[in-house]
């Protein structure tokens, strides 16, 4: 009876009810009936990354789960491998955050010279998602099935919700051609979109696209052959491009740092917030402000990353000068904000080498509106605190210039009590960021730490 869950197997018309049952009750547990596994235990991965977090403790499997290396890809919840065009080294891409319903799974690309090209993998819900069985329905399932009881399939076979092969369309504008390759899995809509102007490029990613191996993907983050065997996915756990679209969804709704951060307490020239860990000492000529630090969103997307930004993290503290010393237009401003860094899935570097790590901190914040365009990094370690620090700039369009202006920024992160505190200072010009008075944090009881973006100009 278990070889009539096997694709292409046709059960007898007598063993029809059995067989719909098995084939639940097989193919909505741990494994797909078409894929038994053998041995579990063999060649485990090791499991996705989690983050602790105030206001999480881990999220489960999400469309956008994967293994992500050098050379290759795999998704491990749509059930797929594939081997990358180009080295993921030097050619990762960051995403805007997709919409509802949308997911991000990767995004890679290149630029050299006038040679250039992207590829990006997303994958859309389907208008009538498939109810997923609980484990009191497929327990109530099997026994109704051992007892000859009529049964209800809520989950057809994985066969069914998937081609089990790419569709393509090509269209070419200019000497750019680009490529919709499309395929069906668990009723998702998965698209690979390569463009480029490069027929080297647009050659291997179409041998990668073909070369695409349809897997079973199991709930611990396996992927299993037909044969039951455990399929080694290579690299570091991946949930794609951007901020997860479901962790952006339950944020939305959930609003978490405005309940669980704290606000802290104020006097004059000193913050100080007990529930965080931390005193901070502000120069006392400064006017506390309570304006939002964030522009305006200018489209949906954008609005988006706003609120995520919002319900994400909580503003301590505004800043700005005394008004005889405010400029007419761009006053300058220092901002500190507490971040739940798991509530917005954000990377972060882990140890004063690890480049990677602050420059996708750098992006994230960038993408979610929080920072300008980066123009430079660094890490560095102050007291027992490791800083990520970042200069750059952000264009900005007032009501009252015909002309868009520039301001430069200067930031430090740091990670503390399960928290990323950032600091920001804002000035007109490079000079005026440079003159912005240098503060002072303690933490718990450590000796004090100074900050202030003198350095940060310097290095523009």
């Amino acid at each position: 009876m278990t070889a009539g869950c096997v694709i292409g197997a046709v059960p007898r018309p007598g063993c029809l009810a059995r067989f719909t049952v098995l084939c639940v009750c097989l193919m909505t547990g741990s494994a797909a009936a078409q894929c038994p596994v053998s041995n579990p235990e063999d060649d485990l991965p090791p499991p996705l990354p989690t983050v602790t977090s105030s206001t999480r403790t881990g999220e489960p499997r999400l469309p956008e789960s994967g293994y992500l290396s050098d050379s290759s890809y795999a998704s491990t919840y749509f059930g797929f491998v594939m081997d990358l065009p180009i080295p993921l080294d030097g050619h990762r891409l960051m995403l805007p955050l997709m919409p509802p319903g949308q997911h991000a799974l990767l995004a890679i690309g290149f630029q050299e010279g006038r040679r250039s090209g992207t590829l990006l993998i997303t994958a859309s819900e389907p208008p009538n998602p498939l109810h997923e069985m609980t484990e009191a329905e497929r327990k109530a399932e099997f026994l109704a099935w051992s007892k000859g009881q009529p049964t209800h399939q809520i989950t057809p076979p994985d066969w069914l919700t998937r081609t089990g092969r790419f569709y393509h369309i090509t269209k070419r504008t200019g000497d750019v051609t680009t490529v919709q390759y499309w395929t069906f899995i668990r009723n998702y809509l998965i698209r690979v979109k390569v463009t480029s102007n490069d027929a080297a490029f647009l050659r291997e990613s179409k041998e990668s696209v073909s070369g695409v191996k349809f897997l079973c993907a199991q709930e611990d983050g396996t992927l299993i052959n037909e044969a039951g065997k455990i399929v080694p996915t290579p690299g570091e756990g991946y949930q794609g491009p951007t901020i997860p679209t479901s962790v952006v969804d339950s944020a939305l709704a959930d609003k978490p740092a405005l309940e669980l951060i704290e606000r802290g307490e104020l006097e004059q020239g000193t913050y100080r917030n007990e529930a965080i860990g931390l005193v901070y000492n502000y120069p006392t000529t400064w006017e506390v402000n309570h304006g939002d630090d964030i522009s305006p969103a200018n489209d949906k997307i954008a609005q988006r990353a706003h609120d995520l930004l919002d319900a994400c993290s909580l503003l301590l503290l505004r800043l700005t000068p005394p008004k005889p010393e405010a400029a007419a237009l761009d006053e300058r401003s220092l901002t500190l904000r507490a971040v739940d860094q798991s509530c917005l899935s954000l990377p972060a570097p882990v140890s004063a080498t690890d480049v990677f790590g602050v420059e996708q901190l750098g992006a994230y914040l960038q993408m979610l509106g929080a920072f300008g365009e980066v123009r430079s990094t660094r890490l560095e370690t102050r007291g027992d605190q490791l800083f990520a620090e970042f200069s750059g700039v952000i264009g900005e369009h007032s009501d009252r210039q015909s002309l868009g202006h520039r301001r430069v920024e200067a930031m430090a992160v740091t990670r503390h009590r399960k928290l990323l505190l950032v600091w920001m200072w804002t000035a007109p010009s490079p000079a005026e960021l440079a003159a912005m008075p240098v503060s002072s944090v303690r933490f718990e009881d450590a000796p004090p730490i100074e900050l202030g973006p003198a350095e940060f100009a310097a290095k523009r």
